[in-house]
């Protein structure tokens, strides 16, 4: 089973906690970006695709997809569940709210970190999984991501041919042009909170404010702290606070709306 929530709906926090409640077994929870530009649905991307398919019938799933509209840039649902399941522990919530959340029978059980591509992410949930079922079989080690194959040794170059002429550097082996990496994929999901960066511009723009200072949050705050306050901020401009003021003010509100978020989005990177 698959159930998909979106960032705009107002309900968003209220449906995902009677989610939980009501789960029975095993139920993965995370958060992913889904922008106008994806044209596939959050269920049928990776690696949710391959363990609805795989594993559907032991484990249900919900998805918490962030269009990055305006209509929900104030709300943070998983924030608001890290918080409920884990409220004396600021590490442990903030982990669950940005990485994938494992529960059984509505209890939290395990966190897998995000690694960025989904055949890692799902090489790790498996890992997960079957450590918590044993109808979920343990990955392959040796598919394990990150174990390095030993590079093959240079071939020995003809022993006739042009000679190489001084000071020529040798040729670099294990470069990434000649591993052959494709560049990552637009649907690939990120962590949470991280929207896809604009293309580099030809000339340089003007300097980034300092977030912290947009923010009007003392540097060095935990982060946990700082998203509290940053979330109370935010609060300030949203639609129905200035619904009753003239269309400029929404407008205003908007554009303050996405400068706070933007500013968030440069301090959570940097922020203890």
């Amino acid at each position: 089973m698959q159930a998909v929530l979106y960032f705009s709906d107002k309900q968003v926090r209220e449906k995902l906690f009677a989610f939980v409640d009501a789960s029975q077994g095993l139920l993965l929870v995370t958060g992913l970006r889904h922008g106008a530009a994806m044209t596939r649905p959050p269920q049928a991307r990776e690696p949710f695709s391959a363990l609805e398919d795989v594993y559907g019938g032991v484990l249900s799933q919900v998805l918490v997809a962030d269009e990055g509209t305006p209509e929900g840039m104030w709300r943070d649902p998983l924030g608001d569940l890290g918080d409920r399941l884990y409220p004396d522990d600021r590490k442990r919530a903030y982990a669950a709210a940005t990485g994938y959340l494992l529960l059984e029978d509505g209890k939290p059980r395990s966190v897998v970190r995000k690694h960025g591509t989904p055949a890692e992410d799902l090489w790790f949930l498996q890992e997960a999984l079957s450590r918590l079922t044993p109808r979920i079989p343990a990955p392959d080690p040796a598919k394990r991501p990150g174990t390095r194959r030993p590079e093959p040794a240079p071939r020995t170059p003809p022993r006739y041919g042009p000679a190489s002429a001084p000071g020529d550097a040798p040729p670099r082996y294990g470069s990434s042009s000649a591993r052959g990496d494709a560049p990552p994929r637009s649907d690939d999901t990120p962590p949470r909170g991280r929207r896809a960066a604009p293309p580099p511009e030809s000339s340089p723009g003007p300097e980034a404010k300092d977030p912290w200072v947009v923010l009007g949050i003392a540097r060095g705050t935990p982060k946990d702290e700082a998203r509290k306050a940053f979330r109370a901020l935010i609060s300030q401009y949203h639609p129905d606070k200035v619904a009753h003021l003239a269309p400029e003010f929404h407008a205003l509100a908007e554009r303050r709306t996405r400068e706070l978020l933007e500013a968030w989005e440069a301090l959570e990177k940097d922020a203890p």
